[in-house]
């Protein structure tokens, strides 16, 4: 099967939706797929797609030019876009005269970009990442879609709710992990090649500093971690300021900075317990999320305890098997969640994060790529 993968985003980028397109193109391929990835140019990279994901497979890349006034407001993206569009409507129309034909999969990143898709004569794959307001163009772009793919049941029912779809068009998907990349070094080495504490109590936050997350409750639980260092990976302190509106931040909450996304699974080796996030005051955070993050704690092993946000977007992965739960929001109640983890240790911490391990198992990039394709060959 050949498949045209079009994604209106930089390619490559450290961010997070940038690494799961990189790894659903390696996993499609790994599964007897021809996959194109077609993106816009913006800017010079430096490294293939390839290189800069560290991908066992090849990405075959077309850039498009398009003018990068991506960050020059409303009107910027909206221009920018629209020649993105243009490019890639021109480019696969072509490919199909040529009788180069095949499957469009169409990511979600922003609202509009997917518009031409449905009119370029090649059926198509709608992958959701979110709720959508009901519009002439999504009810297009739904209505002729071979699958619509999601994230979570959540959205699943929402789509289905708000524009008609039948669920059996709709195929629920999280997103996943690859778990080659986290056979990495023990606690001990990974804390002396980051320059840790051996001894200290280490819980860490990973992920970017963006305000919908409501991560302010990193830096009120803080106050009451006596003994416990809340280290943050993704963004200065600057950043976290920004992100939150807390100017004064603890001195037991160590923002890290941004660092390689490849440096990950050192620093979840490195940590006793592994925090996530998710607020009542954002429906995208509380609802429709399926966190990567996630999937990388419960790849890190038996070692480490994993202490999320009650949301009924993260309960879609997880359990009391595998976690324990705060209160979205309540600072305290993460607190003290934080300090019944290392309580428990290491006779509960040690179950559950076994049992995260082994659940973490079923959410492959790998097993997601072939189970999409195998509802192609059923059809």
């Amino acid at each position: 099967m050949r498949i045209y993968y079009v994604a209106n985003a930089r390619m490559p980028t450290e961010k997070a939706q940038g690494i799961q397109i990189a790894k659903m193109c390696e996993a499609l391929t790994e599964a007897g797929a021809e996959v194109e990835l077609i993106v816009p140019r913006r800017g010079h990279a430096d490294a293939s797609v390839q290189d800069f994901y560290g991908l066992r497979a090849a990405i075959p890349t077309v850039y498009l030019w398009t003018p990068d006034w991506y960050g020059w407001g409303r009107l910027g993206f909206l221009v920018s876009s629209l020649v993105f569009m243009c490019g890639y409507a021109r480019y696969l129309r072509r490919k199909l005269r040529e009788g180069k034909g095949g499957m469009i999969w169409a990511i979600d990143v922003d609202q509009f970009s997917f518009f031409f898709i449905p009119f370029l004569g090649m059926p198509y794959v709608a992958e959701i990442h979110d709720a959508k307001p009901d519009t002439i163009t999504f009810r297009a772009l739904f209505k002729h879609a071979a699958r619509i793919i999601v994230i979570n049941d959540i959205i699943g029912r929402e789509l289905s709710d708000t524009f008609g779809i039948p669920t059996e068009r709709i195929a629920v998907h999280p997103n996943g992990v690859d778990l080659l990349q986290f056979r990495v070094l023990s606690k001990d080495e990974a804390r002396q090649k980051l320059q840790l504490s051996p001894d200290g109590r280490m819980a860490l936050y990973v992920g970017r500093l963006y305000p919908w997350k409501g991560l302010e409750v990193l830096a009120r639980a803080a106050y009451f971690l006596d003994g416990i260092t809340l280290y943050v990976v993704g963004g200065s302190k600057e950043e976290f300021r920004r992100a939150t509106g807390i100017s004064d931040i603890p001195h037991d909450l160590v923002c890290v900075g941004s660092i390689d996304f490849r440096e990950i699974p050192l620093w979840l080796a490195a940590a006793d317990v592994l925090v996530a996030g998710g607020t009542k005051q954002n429906n995208y955070s509380y609802l429709h999320t399926s966190a990567m993050k996630i999937f990388e704690y419960m790849a890190a092993g038996p070692e480490h305890a994993i202490v999320v946000s009650n949301t009924p977007a993260n309960r879609q992965i997880l359990s009391y098997d595998e976690a324990t739960f705060y209160e979205a929001d309540d600072a305290e109640d993460l607190a003290e969640k934080i300090r019944y983890a290392f309580d428990s240790w290491p006779e509960a911490a040690r179950l559950k994060g076994g049992n995260a391990l082994a659940r973490v198992r079923q959410f492959t990039w790998e097993k997601r790529a072939r189970s999409i394709l195998q509802t192609f060959s059923h059809s």
